[in-house]
């Protein structure tokens, strides 16, 4: 066996579970939960589980949705192996405590606390770049950016390669350096990709940082309050960074800094993992002293009563809370509170899905109502007159940075995961031109192995009868017109061709600058072409 099944987090943002086939043994990758959601409906499909027992676990980082449902594959599986870097180990412990918490106040518990405790009990943490092959398969773990910790998976099986390449940055921020990439192409059978933003090219970071502060500065100076909800892991250690230098430089006028939520322990955490953090960071503490996150005007909100008084206060201030997407925890009681008043401002900064409170803040028109989760576990509509921003400080790389990740690994086919509909499709349409790509449905299985039909390429007869083609059409034998009825290109090849220059199956037309630039078959009748001779020139325009 060499396949691929996703348990979650396939068509959709949530609930990260990935299960390989191996001809040695079966390896799960991550068990996360579904944001906003609670029960049965938050989890992966674990039950599939029962099919093929794993034999192994690979975490590839701490955030929920890749590592809250752990204690519900170790109470199935309580001999399973976990393997994770040391961060991720650190980081997990604290993720589970709160997962544990949040689940038992909204009265569907995941798991017990003594399950926590076993699950946890079965990490083994492993450094970047060392092969593991105690399962008969191997794999190794890659540095990919996103967040303190997190990686990419090589694994090896039969003689056979598969990169896993969980969630993926190609950028270095202030507290996570960028993904390692290897220094020469290095094929492989198969890419399993995210696509989160498979559909963007996302703006200079440098850029955003600059506007992000500027837009802070302004509410700041104006007497206002901001509020930043935010990922508690990576994403707020970075912006208290950014806080950090802008008011040291002048940039941002002096102004509290409050952490609330799970950013608090987190925050911490991340002090005590000093020595896991980028040389720049270790840097400045031993030359200041100082702590690099709880120092200067960072304050902890340490009680309920001390977030009242923060809330109620007119001070100029900025708070970053969790959660990031205004699901739950403590940024909807700062939004309920500040949203109303038009001298505040909410600034996004990391990725909102479809039904977040946080996706359609953005989406209203300023003085609309947006529904926020109340202390009571109900909702209430609050109108939304303060100013609401968005700014892409994002852990995930965008369009063009996945499309050069996955060329260094000049895969045979690609799997795309991790994403809404729109991006996968639309990362999908610049990768089919070259790779067989698949975009799998939770529970499908599919074979990771190329099937060996040509990429990049729509013909079934030798280069000769394009040339043919174009010689032809050049002298006006080939009829191309516009059916408007059917809104359709349809191409009459002369007589003598009977249509044999094309396999048989739909075909899609891609159009660049007015002009025909590429027919392609549908992916569904690709396999129609399987074991066709190659083509010379994999994307050659008919003109």
């Amino acid at each position: 066996m060499f396949a691929f099944v996703g348990l979650g987090g396939t068509d959709e943002v949530g609930a990260s579970s990935y299960l390989y086939l191996l001809k040695e043994g079966n390896l799960l990758i991550d068990a996360g939960l579904r944001p906003g959601q609670v029960g049965e409906a938050a989890l992966p499909q674990l039950e599939r589980l029962q099919e093929h027992p794993p034999s192994a676990m690979v975490l590839t980082h701490a955030h929920l949705d890749h590592v809250a449902a752990l204690p519900v594959v170790t109470r199935r599986y309580p001999k399973l192996p976990v393997y994770c870097t040391e961060a991720t180990a650190r980081i997990a412990a604290l993720v589970l405590a709160d997962t544990l918490k949040v689940s038992t106040e909204q009265g569907y518990p995941m798991f017990s606390a003594g399950e926590m405790k076993r699950s946890l009990e079965r990490l083994r943490p492993i450094p970047y770049f060392q092969r593991v092959s105690d399962h008969g398969f191997a794999f190794e773990l890659y540095p990919s950016g996103h967040l303190l910790g997190a990686a990419s998976v090589l694994i090896m099986s039969g003689g056979r390669t598969v990169f896993h390449t969980g969630d993926v940055s190609n950028v270095d921020t202030p507290v996570v350096n960028a993904a390692w990439l290897p220094a020469q192409v290095t094929a492989v059978d198969a890419v399993v990709s995210e696509s989160t933003y498979g559909d963007t090219l996302l703006p200079s970071r440098k850029e955003q940082v600059r506007t992000f502060v500027a837009a802070i500065g302004e509410t700041l100076r104006a007497g206002g309050r901001v509020l930043i909800p935010s990922f508690a892991l990576g994403r707020a250690q970075e912006i208290t960074q950014i806080l950090h230098t802008a008011m040291a430089s002048g940039l941002l006028p002096a102004a509290p800094i409050h952490l609330d939520g799970l950013t608090r322990s987190m925050t911490q955490a991340y002090e005590d993992m000093l020595p896991l953090l980028p040389k720049p960071l270790q840097n400045r503490r031993e030359s200041s002293g100082q702590p690099v996150f709880l120092s200067g005007t960072v304050h902890l909100v340490s009680n309920r009563q001390d977030r009242e008084r923060i809330i109620a206060s007119d001070q100029a201030a900025v708070v970053v809370a969790s959660s990031g997407m205004l699901h739950a925890g403590a940024s909807p009681q700062y939004a309920r509170a500040w949203l109303p008043h038009p001298e505040n401002a909410l600034f996004v900064v990391g990725y909102q899905d479809a039904e977040s409170p946080g996706r359609r803040l953005l989406e209203l028109q300023q003085g609309g109502d947006v529904s926020l989760p109340d202390s009571q576990g109900g909702r209430e509509l609050i109108p939304a007159y303060a100013r609401v921003e968005r700014f892409y400080l994002s852990a995930h790389a965008d369009r063009g940075g996945l499309l050069g990740m996955i060329a260094r690994y000049s895969p045979g086919k690609v799997l795309l995961t991790h994403g809404e509909l729109g991006p996968r499709a639309n990362l999908a349409g610049y990768l089919n031109s070259k790779y067989e790509v698949s975009l799998p449905e939770a529970g499908e299985v599919v074979e990771l192995q190329d099937s060996g039909r040509r990429r990049g390429s729509f013909l079934n007869t030798a280069p000769r009868k394009l040339e043919a083609l174009k010689e032809r059409h050049a002298r006006g034998k080939v009829d191309v017109r516009y059916d408007a009825t059917q809104h359709q290109v349809v191409i009459q090849l002369p007589q003598e061709l009977d249509g044999q220059l094309f396999g048989e199956g739909e075909y899609t037309l891609e159009v660049l600058r007015g002009k025909l630039s590429r027919i392609k078959l549908r992916e569904r009748d690709q396999e129609a072409l399987a074991g066709m001779e190659d083509q010379a020139d994999s994307q050659g325009p008919i003109e």
